[in-house]
This record gives C-alpha cells, structure tokens and sequence, in this order.
C-alpha cells in the first residue's frame, strides 16, 4: 500500500515520489478514489471544462494540432475527454483512469460511440496498450496523485508514436501553498489543496516533473504555468492574494516557477 504522502516531509516524499521500484496502484487506494468521484461527483459546480486552468492550457496548446489516434490519462469523470473529443470529431479518443467509479460515471454520461470516445478502466503506471499506439497523450492533474510519476512518465514515452505529443499538467508547489503542505508536515493531517482532500497527493515542484519525463526519454518543448499563490493567511480568502494570469509576456516568464498549475508540452522524438 503506498504511503500517505501528508506524513512525510520533503525529502522523504521526493524519495518515495522517485523510487522506480515505488508500490502499484493499491486495492486501498483505489476504493478511496472510487468513494472520492461519487463524492466529488456530487458537488461539482463548473459550467464548462474550461473553467479550469489546466483544462484550458491544454485545449490552448491543442487547437488546430489535435489528430489521429489521443489517450488521456487520468480522465476522472470523463468531463475534458467528452467536451474535447465532440471539437475534433476526426480523431479517435481513449481515456483511462483507474478508478471503476469514475470510469462508470464517465461511461454513463458518454453521447459519443466508442470509436470516437471509449472510457477504459487504466492504470496510468501500467497501461494495456501496444508500444506506439498513439499520436497525442493528455494527462491533466493526474502525476501528482500517482505513486509512482516516473514510470507514469515511462508508460507515455512507451505507448506514444515516434514523433508523437504530449500535453502533461500537473500542480508545482513553489508558492504560498508550501504554507499548506508545512502545515500539513507539522500536523501530521491530510493536505488540502483547496478542492478537497485525495486520497494521495505528492509534493511537487516542476523541476520534478520535469525530470521524469526527460528520464523517460521525452523532449520538453514549452512549459508555462498560470495561477500565482502568493500567500495563505488564516481567515483570508485564498483568492485576495492570489494573481491569476499575467498579460505581458516579460512577466509570465519572470513569474512562471510560482504558477502553481504547470503545463508540460512536448514528444517523442524516437
């Protein structure tokens, strides 16, 4: 059974985060999950997928681009795939998550037949799909809940064509949410990233990330990063201290390593 990840401190979480031979996904782990979508299910309030920032950056960094064969990784409930799969009606499109509850619920919800969009039970750290499947991989906010991110890393390099994309989003911690994980440290409770608490969450920094897939033997093209947490103050809403975008080019490439939403872009070169 992995670790909680909220009872470790920094190094001992980077330690685990990086460990090739880190635990699979745990029968324990994936029944919190399965009870963390019906839950999340529930009281999910967006409008569109594009209120969030990294469903957003994606489709940004995607539009005019998106063809062939497209695996998203971590699709949860399914909400990017059924939105984005309907504005590339050429492509063909499986999303994965190895939660059986959200997969249910994304299937349930599902217009589209399943040679344009089929949902799949999938581990993202051992994916059953034959080595160059795919033209484009998409994974959003799903690394940093996975035990082991290295060979999450591996598995995208392995089942991606030569030439092949990927659009990769994750949290990065190099902002005033390190107040919330020392907390967390201190306490010895559960992180709360603000959206709920998971079942597990690693402590990233985006050259972690970073790391993992150029290990695995992906080139990184572009990065970029939105929603600068400045600060946490008790009784404040996070939201005061907060800059969601910069508009001048000099200042979101000066303020990138505190977004705390990173975006990795980039392929498979061999």
């Amino acid at each position: 059974m992995p670790s909680n990840s909220s009872k470790a401190g920094p190094s001992e979480l980077w330690q685990k985060s990086s460990d090739p031979l880190n635990l699979p996904m745990s029968d324990d782990l994936k029944t919190k999950y399965d009870e963390w979508h019906a839950n999340r299910h529930v009281e999910e309030t967006a409008e569109s997928p594009l209120d969030y920032d990294w469903y957003r950056s994606v489709y940004n960094h995607v539009k005019g681009k998106l063809s062939g064969k497209v695996l998203e990784v971590g699709c949860g409930r399914g909400v990017f795939a059924q939105w984005l799969s309907p504005q590339f009606p050429e492509i063909s499109m499986t999303a994965i998550d190895f939660s059986s509850a959200a997969v249910e619920l994304a299937q349930a919800a599902n217009p589209l037949p399943p040679t344009q969009l089929e949902f799949r039970v999938g581990d993202a750290q051992s994916l059953e799909f034959p080595d160059q499947s795919f033209d484009w991989v998409i994974s959003c906010e799903c690394m940093e809940h996975v035990p082991n991110p290295a060979k999450m890393a591996a598995e995208i390099f392995r089942v991606l064509k030569p030439g092949g994309r990927f659009c990769l989003t994750t949290e990065n911690y190099c902002n005033g949410m390190l107040i919330a994980w020392m907390q967390s440290w201190i306490t010895r409770k559960p992180f709360g990233s603000g959206s709920g608490v998971q079942p597990r969450e690693n402590f990233f920094l985006f050259p972690f990330v970073k790391r993992y897939l150029t290990a695995a033997g992906l080139k990184v093209d572009e990065t970029e990063s939105c929603h600068y947490q400045w600060l946490l103050l008790p009784r404040v809403s996070p939201d005061k201290l907060c800059t969601k975008y910069f508009k001048k080019t000099w200042q979101r490439a000066l303020f990138k390593p505190f977004g705390r939403h990173f975006s990795f872009f980039g392929h498979r070169s061999n």
